[in-house]
């Protein structure tokens, strides 16, 4: 838990304590008034806003962290970041579970597995608590509406055109993502696919290969196997952050640092030393800090019953925020190039 005044209730030193009991809870805000929730849980006065990312102890994660502890700060709402050491649908339904029971005011997760997720989503909701999704969809769930960093569309489009270029538009090309139930690296690789059809008629996908819970070991092995399989292979795309180490150094491993491009969605950290060896010449992403402000602001909004605009001036972000109704999402904005000239920029 993050340090508080020491002057703090009874009642809320309790809140505290039951919070304690998620692995890597943290909350921000002072104590008040104790009420019960719907759910039966104690509760402080103030808004708990929940989220919980697809795992914990990554650059990314980590940056939306910081940016919901500083929403939570300048709002003045209690946030609790929960989360996995690896990516796993089974412990994303534990930590809901365990929320609902603390009956916090809203709860928002990035996707893993909806058919593991979608049945506590709505166990939340009758339970009188806002759900929705954020960096990861469940468009077939009853969530309430998405967080996006960027349109699925543009992500998936526009890494396929970086790619292409830096393949000159011809060659076999292999992807290695994340869990084969994420709803964001699926959708992301199906735009991937889309563009390479209507686009590039020279580059071949040759196969798509996953990775339990992301892990950057298994993206190194699944790497070395389209480049031996391949061995004309001239470009890996990481889909997921956290395989993006692994399938860079796979490359190097092999001696292929300029022979196979590596391009995915890494975070600037992440991505730093490859782009300084030049194993990778540039990675997709997105302001994750800045999501993770979105992500406690629009928690905020909707438990006080405040509809989004069109278009939105966040205090706290650069840039407007624009909403969809129809697909009831809010939009950070445009995917981020990260390369030699700004990696540097950005510490997450």
């Amino acid at each position: 838990m993050r340090n508080r005044r020491m002057k703090l209730t009874a009642a809320l030193l309790t809140a505290a304590l039951t919070c304690g009991m998620l692995a890597g809870c943290q909350g921000t805000g002072e104590g008040g008034n104790n009420q019960k929730g719907e759910a039966g849980g104690e509760k402080s006065g103030k808004t708990k806003i929940a989220f919980i990312p697809q795992l914990v102890g990554i650059p990314y994660f980590s940056a939306m962290e910081e940016g919901g502890e500083r929403a939570a700060k300048d709002l003045g709402v209690e946030y609790l970041y929960t989360g996995a050491t690896q990516a796993n649908a089974a412990e994303q339904v534990k930590i809901m579970d365990s929320l609902i029971k603390q009956g916090v005011d809203a709860i928002s997760l990035s996707v893993l597995d909806s058919s593991s997720t979608n049945p506590y989503i709505e166990k939340a909701q009758e339970a009188g608590i806002h759900v929705y999704t954020a960096d990861s969809d469940a468009p077939d769930s009853t969530r309430e509406f998405y967080v996006a960093q960027a349109s699925d569309e543009d992500l998936g489009r526009t890494l396929m055109d970086r790619l292409a270029a830096q393949i000159g538009e011809k060659g076999k090309v292999g992807i290695v993502s994340g869990e084969s139930t994420a709803t964001n690296l699926n959708t992301w690789i199906s735009f991937m696919q889309k563009q390479q059809e209507e686009k590039y008629p020279d580059i071949e996908i040759v196969d798509i290969r996953y990775t339990q819970g992301g892990s950057s070991e298994q993206a190194l092995k699944q790497a070395q196997e389209l480049m031996t399989r391949y061995p004309d292979l001239k470009g890996l795309i990481a889909v997921a952050s956290s395989t993006v180490p692994g399938v860079a150094q796979a490359v190097e491993q092999e001696g292929k640092t300029g022979e196979v491009a590596v391009i995915g969605y890494g975070s600037p950290e992440t991505v730093k030393p490859f782009i300084d060896s030049g194993v990778m010449e540039e990675s997709i992403m997105w302001d994750a800090e800045a999501l993770g402000y979105l992500d406690v602001w629009a928690g905020v909004q909707v438990v006080e019953g405040k509809e989004f605009q069109e278009v939105n001036e966040v205090e706290g972000l650069e840039n407007p925020v624009t909403w969809n109704e129809e697909t009831k999402t809010l939009l950070l904005g445009d995917p981020l190039i990260i390369n030699k000239d700004n990696v540097d920029d950005y510490d997450f």
